[in-house]
């Protein structure tokens, strides 16, 4: 399911591409870009575009992944980034950050399709991950 084929369809789709970006130790949080074209096709593996420290967060800034989703003729995109404690649920900066890419990203033309948060398996009442576009439809 890591070929560039793939049409992501369900949040649970990019959750697991992004889970097999991680190292296996999740020891600082990662952010990655998935670029997909207008159907929702991978264009490219998930794309890294910021590490943060063992006690820090990673800086999610629009411009670096826009940059990478424009360089791989994204349409849409969707975000991730891991949280190192294995707990997913979001913070309220979680749902800020959200809010502030789904902007920009209208504002440059794409469409961020979702921003999913990675923890460890068997978290969150069994989840592994969170889909802020879930949590945020409501």
């Amino acid at each position: 399911m890591n070929d560039l084929t793939t049409i992501i369809a369900t949040a649970s789709d990019a959750a697991a591409i992004f889970r097999a970006a991680l190292p296996k130790e999740q020891n600082e949080e990662r952010v990655w870009v998935l670029p997909l074209d207008a159907e929702g096709k991978m264009l490219a593996k998930p794309i890294l575009v910021a590490v943060g420290h063992q006690d820090g967060t990673a800086a999610i800034d629009p411009g670096t992944i826009f940059r990478e989703a424009f360089k791989a003729g994204a349409e849409e995109i969707i975000v991730a980034h891991n949280h190192p404690s294995g707990d997913p649920a979001p913070s309220k900066a979680d749902y800020e950050t959200t809010r502030r890419l789904n902007d920009a990203a209208n504002l440059v033309g794409l469409e961020l399709t979702d921003h999913i948060i990675i923890g460890a398996p068997g978290s969150a009442n069994g989840a592994d991950f969170v889909s802020m576009a879930e949590l945020m439809e409501g």
